[in-house]
């Protein structure tokens, strides 16, 4: 049996949704956004988990 992805313990607090042409414009976006700053100012550098949305999977 399995929790999925997301680490035991771990609460999801919330998600974004990004429209971009490559996987590294994604990865990009994330990196940034786990360096914002937490407390005191200091880069948070949290964990963030990157999942392509498939198109429409009739069309595959």
């Amino acid at each position: 049996m399995s929790d999925g992805p997301a680490q035991p313990g771990h609460i999801l607090a919330g998600y974004w949704l990004v429209d971009v042409t490559s996987e590294d414009r994604a990865l990009e976006i994330a990196a940034r956004a786990s360096a914002c700053p937490g407390p005191g100012g200091k880069p948070g550098n949290d964990p963030v988990e990157v999942h392509a949305i498939p198109g429409d999977p009739t069309q595959a």
